[in-house]
Formats: C-alpha cells, sequence, structure tokens
C-alpha cells in the first residue's frame, strides 16, 4: 500500500495545478424555463444550478466571481451587462466560462450561411436580431475580453456558431502539450446541438441530455479521456458529442468549434489537485509520503461522507416528492340569467385548489346558488330559489401572476318555494347541472384577490308556481375570489 501512496505523490508532484495556468477564474451561467414569448423549458435553470455547483465545488471557482441568471433576471439587458462585466474584470491570465440552458434560434441569411441566436426570457422568435443576442455578438464580447481563455457552453441547438472550425494541437504528438495549450489564447464553444435539432429533456434525468453529460463528464471526471488528470474543452467536446447522440437517441448532436485561429485549450483541473499538493514542498520525504497518505485518507473520508449525503438527499427528495400546493378560496359571483322569470343569481363557492404544476390546478368546492326576490323591503327579503353543490374546476394560468382560465363542472340539489327552507312545501324541486368559464385577473401582487368574469350554461327543468323554466341557459356575471 504504501509503494501505491508512492507512485500517487510521485504522479502528481509534477502535476499542474489550477494556479499554474490561471490567476483567476469567472462564470457566467444562465438559465430560463418561463419565457414569456416562447415554449417553456423543464429543467433549464435545475441545469444552470447544477453547473454552478459543478465550478464552485469541484474546479474551486471563486464564489464571487460567478454570476447567476435565472428566469425573469435573464433579460437580455442582465444578459450583456453581466458579460460586460466580465469582459472589464477578466485579466490576461484569467479563464472566463460561459454557460447558457435556454432556447436557441437559428436565421437563415439572404446571402446564404446562417446566424445563431441565443433567447434571453423576453426574446421574441418573430424580432431575433431586435430581442435576441446573436452568435456575432458572443463573438465580439470574447475578443474584447482579456482572458486568456474564453469557454462557451451552450445548451441550446442552433446553427451560425461562427466557429472556424475545431482543430487544434494533438496531445500525443505535442512535446509539452499542456504547457503549450495553455500558454496560448483560445476562443472556444460548445453547443448542444445544430440546426433544426431539438434540446432532449426527460424527467427521468432532471436534466437535458447536454447538462446531464456536462455534469458526467466534469464532476464524474468522465470526460478526462486520456486519463491525464486534466479535462481540456476538446475532450469535453468528444465527450459530449458521443454521449449526448446516444442518450437523445440520435436526435441532438453537439457541435464543437473556435472562434479565433488560436490554438490554445481551456482546462478544466480538480480542485483535489490543489488539496493534495498543498504544502509538499516545504517537507522532507518521509513528511510529504505521510502528508499524501492523510490527505488521501481524508478525501476518501470526504467522499464517503458525500455518498451518504447523496443518499439522505435522495431518501429526503423521495419524502418530499409529493408536496401538494394547495390553496383555499372562497369565489362570489353576480350573475345575470337572460331569463325573465329568474334574471338575478349569486353563486358562492368556498374549496380547495390543487397545483399539479407551475401553471395548472384542479380545484373543488362546496357551491351554493341563490335568487332574492325583487321585494327589497327591509326584513321582508325571501329566498325563492336557492341550490347546493359541488363544483370541480382546471385552472391554467395564461399571463403567469396575472391572467388564469378555469373551466368548471357542476351538480347541485335546486328547490325553488316561498319560504327559503328546504321543507316538505316547496313547489318544486330538481338536480340541476352547468358547465361554466371563468376568467381570473389578479387585483394587486401577491394579495391573493382576483376579479373575476364568469359564464355558465345552466341545465334542469326546475319551475316556479307559474310552470316557467328558472334555471336552464345562459348566464354571465362578475365578482371576486379570494385566496
Amino acid at each position: 500500500m504504501k509503494v501505491f501512496y508512492l507512485f500517487i505523490f510521485i504522479s502528481i508532484g509534477f502535476s499542474i495545478t489550477t494556479q499554474n495556468i490561471y490567476d483567476n477564474s469567472w462564470a457566467l451561467i444562465i438559465g430560463i424555463d418561463k419565457y414569456e414569448s416562447v415554449r417553456k423549458l423543464n429543467y433549464a435553470v435545475k441545469d444552470a444550478e447544477s453547473m454552478q455547483e459543478i465550478l464552485l465545488k469541484t474546479f474551486e471557482f471563486p464564489f464571487e466571481n460567478v454570476t447567476l441568471l435565472t428566469n425573469e433576471q435573464a433579460n437580455k439587458q442582465n444578459i450583456l451587462k453581466s458579460f460586460s462585466d466580465i469582459t472589464k474584470n477578466a485579466n490576461a491570465n484569467d479563464r472566463v466560462i460561459i454557460f447558457f440552458a435556454g432556447h436557441g434560434e437559428t436565421m437563415d441569411l439572404p446571402e446564404g450561411g446562417e446566424m445563431g441566436y441565443l433567447l434571453p426570457v423576453d426574446g421574441k422568435r418573430e424580432d431575433l436580431y431586435l430581442s435576441s443576442i446573436g452568435m456575432d455578438e458572443l463573438k465580439k464580447l470574447s475578443l474584447m475580453s482579456k482572458a486568456k481563455h474564453v469557454l462557451y457552453l451552450i445548451d441550446a441547438c442552433y446553427g451560425g456558431i461562427a466557429a472556424i472550425g475545431s482543430r487544434g494541437l494533438e496531445p500525443e504528438t505535442t512535446p509539452n502539450y499542456i504547457e503549450k495549450i495553455t500558454k496560448d489564447k483560445s476562443r472556444q464553444i460548445i453547443t448542444a446541438g445544430g440546426k433544426g435539432e431539438q434540446v432532449i429533456e426527460k424527467s427521468e434525468w432532471g436534466h437535458s441530455a447536454f447538462s446531464l453529460n456536462l455534469k458526467r463528464g466534469l464532476k464524474e471526471g468522465r470526460a478526462d479521456l486520456n486519463s491525464d488528470g486534466y479535462i481540456t474543452a476538446n475532450e469535453l467536446a468528444l465527450f459530449l458529442s458521443e454521449k449526448v447522440t446516444i442518450d437523445s437517441e440520435n436526435q441532438q448532436t453537439p457541435q464543437f468549434g473556435r472562434m479565433t485561429s488560436q490554438e490554445g485549450e481551456f482546462v478544466f483541473i480538480y480542485s483535489e489537485n490543489t488539496i493534495i499538493n498543498h504544502n509538499l514542498e516545504t517537507k522532507s520525504s518521509n513528511e510529504k509520503l505521510d502528508l499524501l497518505i492523510a490527505k488521501v485518507k481524508i478525501l476518501e473520508a470526504q467522499n464517503e461522507n458525500e455518498e451518504v449525503a447523496e443518499e439522505d438527499n435522495k431518501e429526503e427528495n423521495d419524502s418530499e416528492s409529493f408536496d401538494p400546493d394547495i390553496d383555499f378560496y372562497y369565489q362570489g359571483i353576480s350573475s345575470e340569467t337572460y331569463n325573465a322569470a329568474m334574471p338575478n343569481l349569486t353563486r358562492s363557492a368556498i374549496g380547495g385548489s390543487f397545483w399539479i404544476n407551475d401553471g395548472i390546478s384542479i380545484s373543488i368546492a362546496y357551491l351554493s346558488l341563490s335568487d332574492i326576490d325583487h321585494d327589497k323591503r327591509w326584513f321582508k327579503s325571501k329566498y325563492y330559489f336557492e341550490g347546493s353543490g359541488f363544483q370541480f374546476g382546471l385552472t391554467k394560468s395564461i399571463i403567469e401572476d396575472i391572467i388564469a382560465a378555469q373551466i368548471s363542472i357542476g351538480a347541485l340539489n335546486i328547490q325553488y318555494d316561498t319560504d327559503a327552507e328546504f321543507e316538505i312545501d316547496y313547489i318544486d324541486k330538481q338536480l340541476g347541472y352547468f358547465v361554466g368559464l371563468s376568467i381570473l385577473g389578479n387585483w394587486w401582487g401577491e394579495s391573493g384577490f382576483n376579479f373575476v368574469f364568469n359564464t355558465c350554461y345552466d341545465f334542469s327543468d326546475i319551475k316556479n308556481e307559474n310552470n316557467e323554466l328558472l334555471w336552464n341557459g345562459l348566464s354571465i356575471g362578475f365578482g371576486v375570489q379570494i385566496n
């Protein structure tokens, strides 16, 4: 065992650490699920958060140098400002990584060729130039930066990546390969796929195919194809090209290229190397070996703790997998029935809604109907018509936190009499049904107060003393809903 540890010590004693290559590291990470004008995604924000964790924990990017923009934060202005900030702050011996998870779009150019665009949260497909971020803009920003290495990881499928090819130095044939590629500048890009392809997301992964394999390749080290302890952008691209193509069942194939002719390579080096090499220069051989063994054991213990933590998190996630988001509400609506025999109707409902995802809920409520007699003298108003039962609804958000639509059906026991009591002296009693459509408008932020526009079609054969149908036909009403 001592010989094994000695072998490790000799091997890594000459290894290059992040500090040997870069003075500082910067990252801009963007993830957008909730687009304003295009189809929403499911896991882009989670992919971005996963990438942030990998850079911070696995590759020791300084926390203050990593910017995360998600959903409404990731509008065009904020993205360009964050690009600009990194361009100003990154120095000549620094590295910069830009990660984007969201929609990409390709525009065919009139004279041939194509231009790729990244869609911010407020991007519009019908006006890509004005509302989105073109590939030429990414190239300009990378050229403006003083940073030694810039790498774009784009979890979106689009063409026109403005690359001049993916050719670079070969590790097998280039003397002092690591020194050479880390000394030269580079501007590189890897995208999740090409024009006309779709980003594949699956609930069983909880990620897109691209980000899933980024995690496997970087965090788990699978992208270190030649097992030399470093992952270059070229190695990462080769790994992603193979694995994403397989996992997506040939529906997307990552694209890789260079924005300039420079032959440098963005390099990922694991933070464990830095930990193991720490202070080795100042110690004797025996002390170095003992320190190395101790630190290897610490790393093994950390690994075990991480595995236990992952198991605990898995159990916690499993126990929380069914965590219903239930809202209770009251709804009151005053309706016009377009029925001369009973022109006015009041609907009151109290119940709960269960959100099955971010934009859809199902609800059940106790519903009460009443019609007040037109004799409005104090204490002499009579309820000629009343009913009670249940309604079931399906609500879909149309404009997030502003407007929603609700389709409902219901069944009620309804009665017409002269004393507002469910007793044997009623004139008529029937079972009634209805179908309805309501539009709910948020009145004030998260106050839970909503205006309601409601239209219903009611079905019942209940009649008054003049043999007139009372509750059969169209009604339109206005009211409020309080959550």
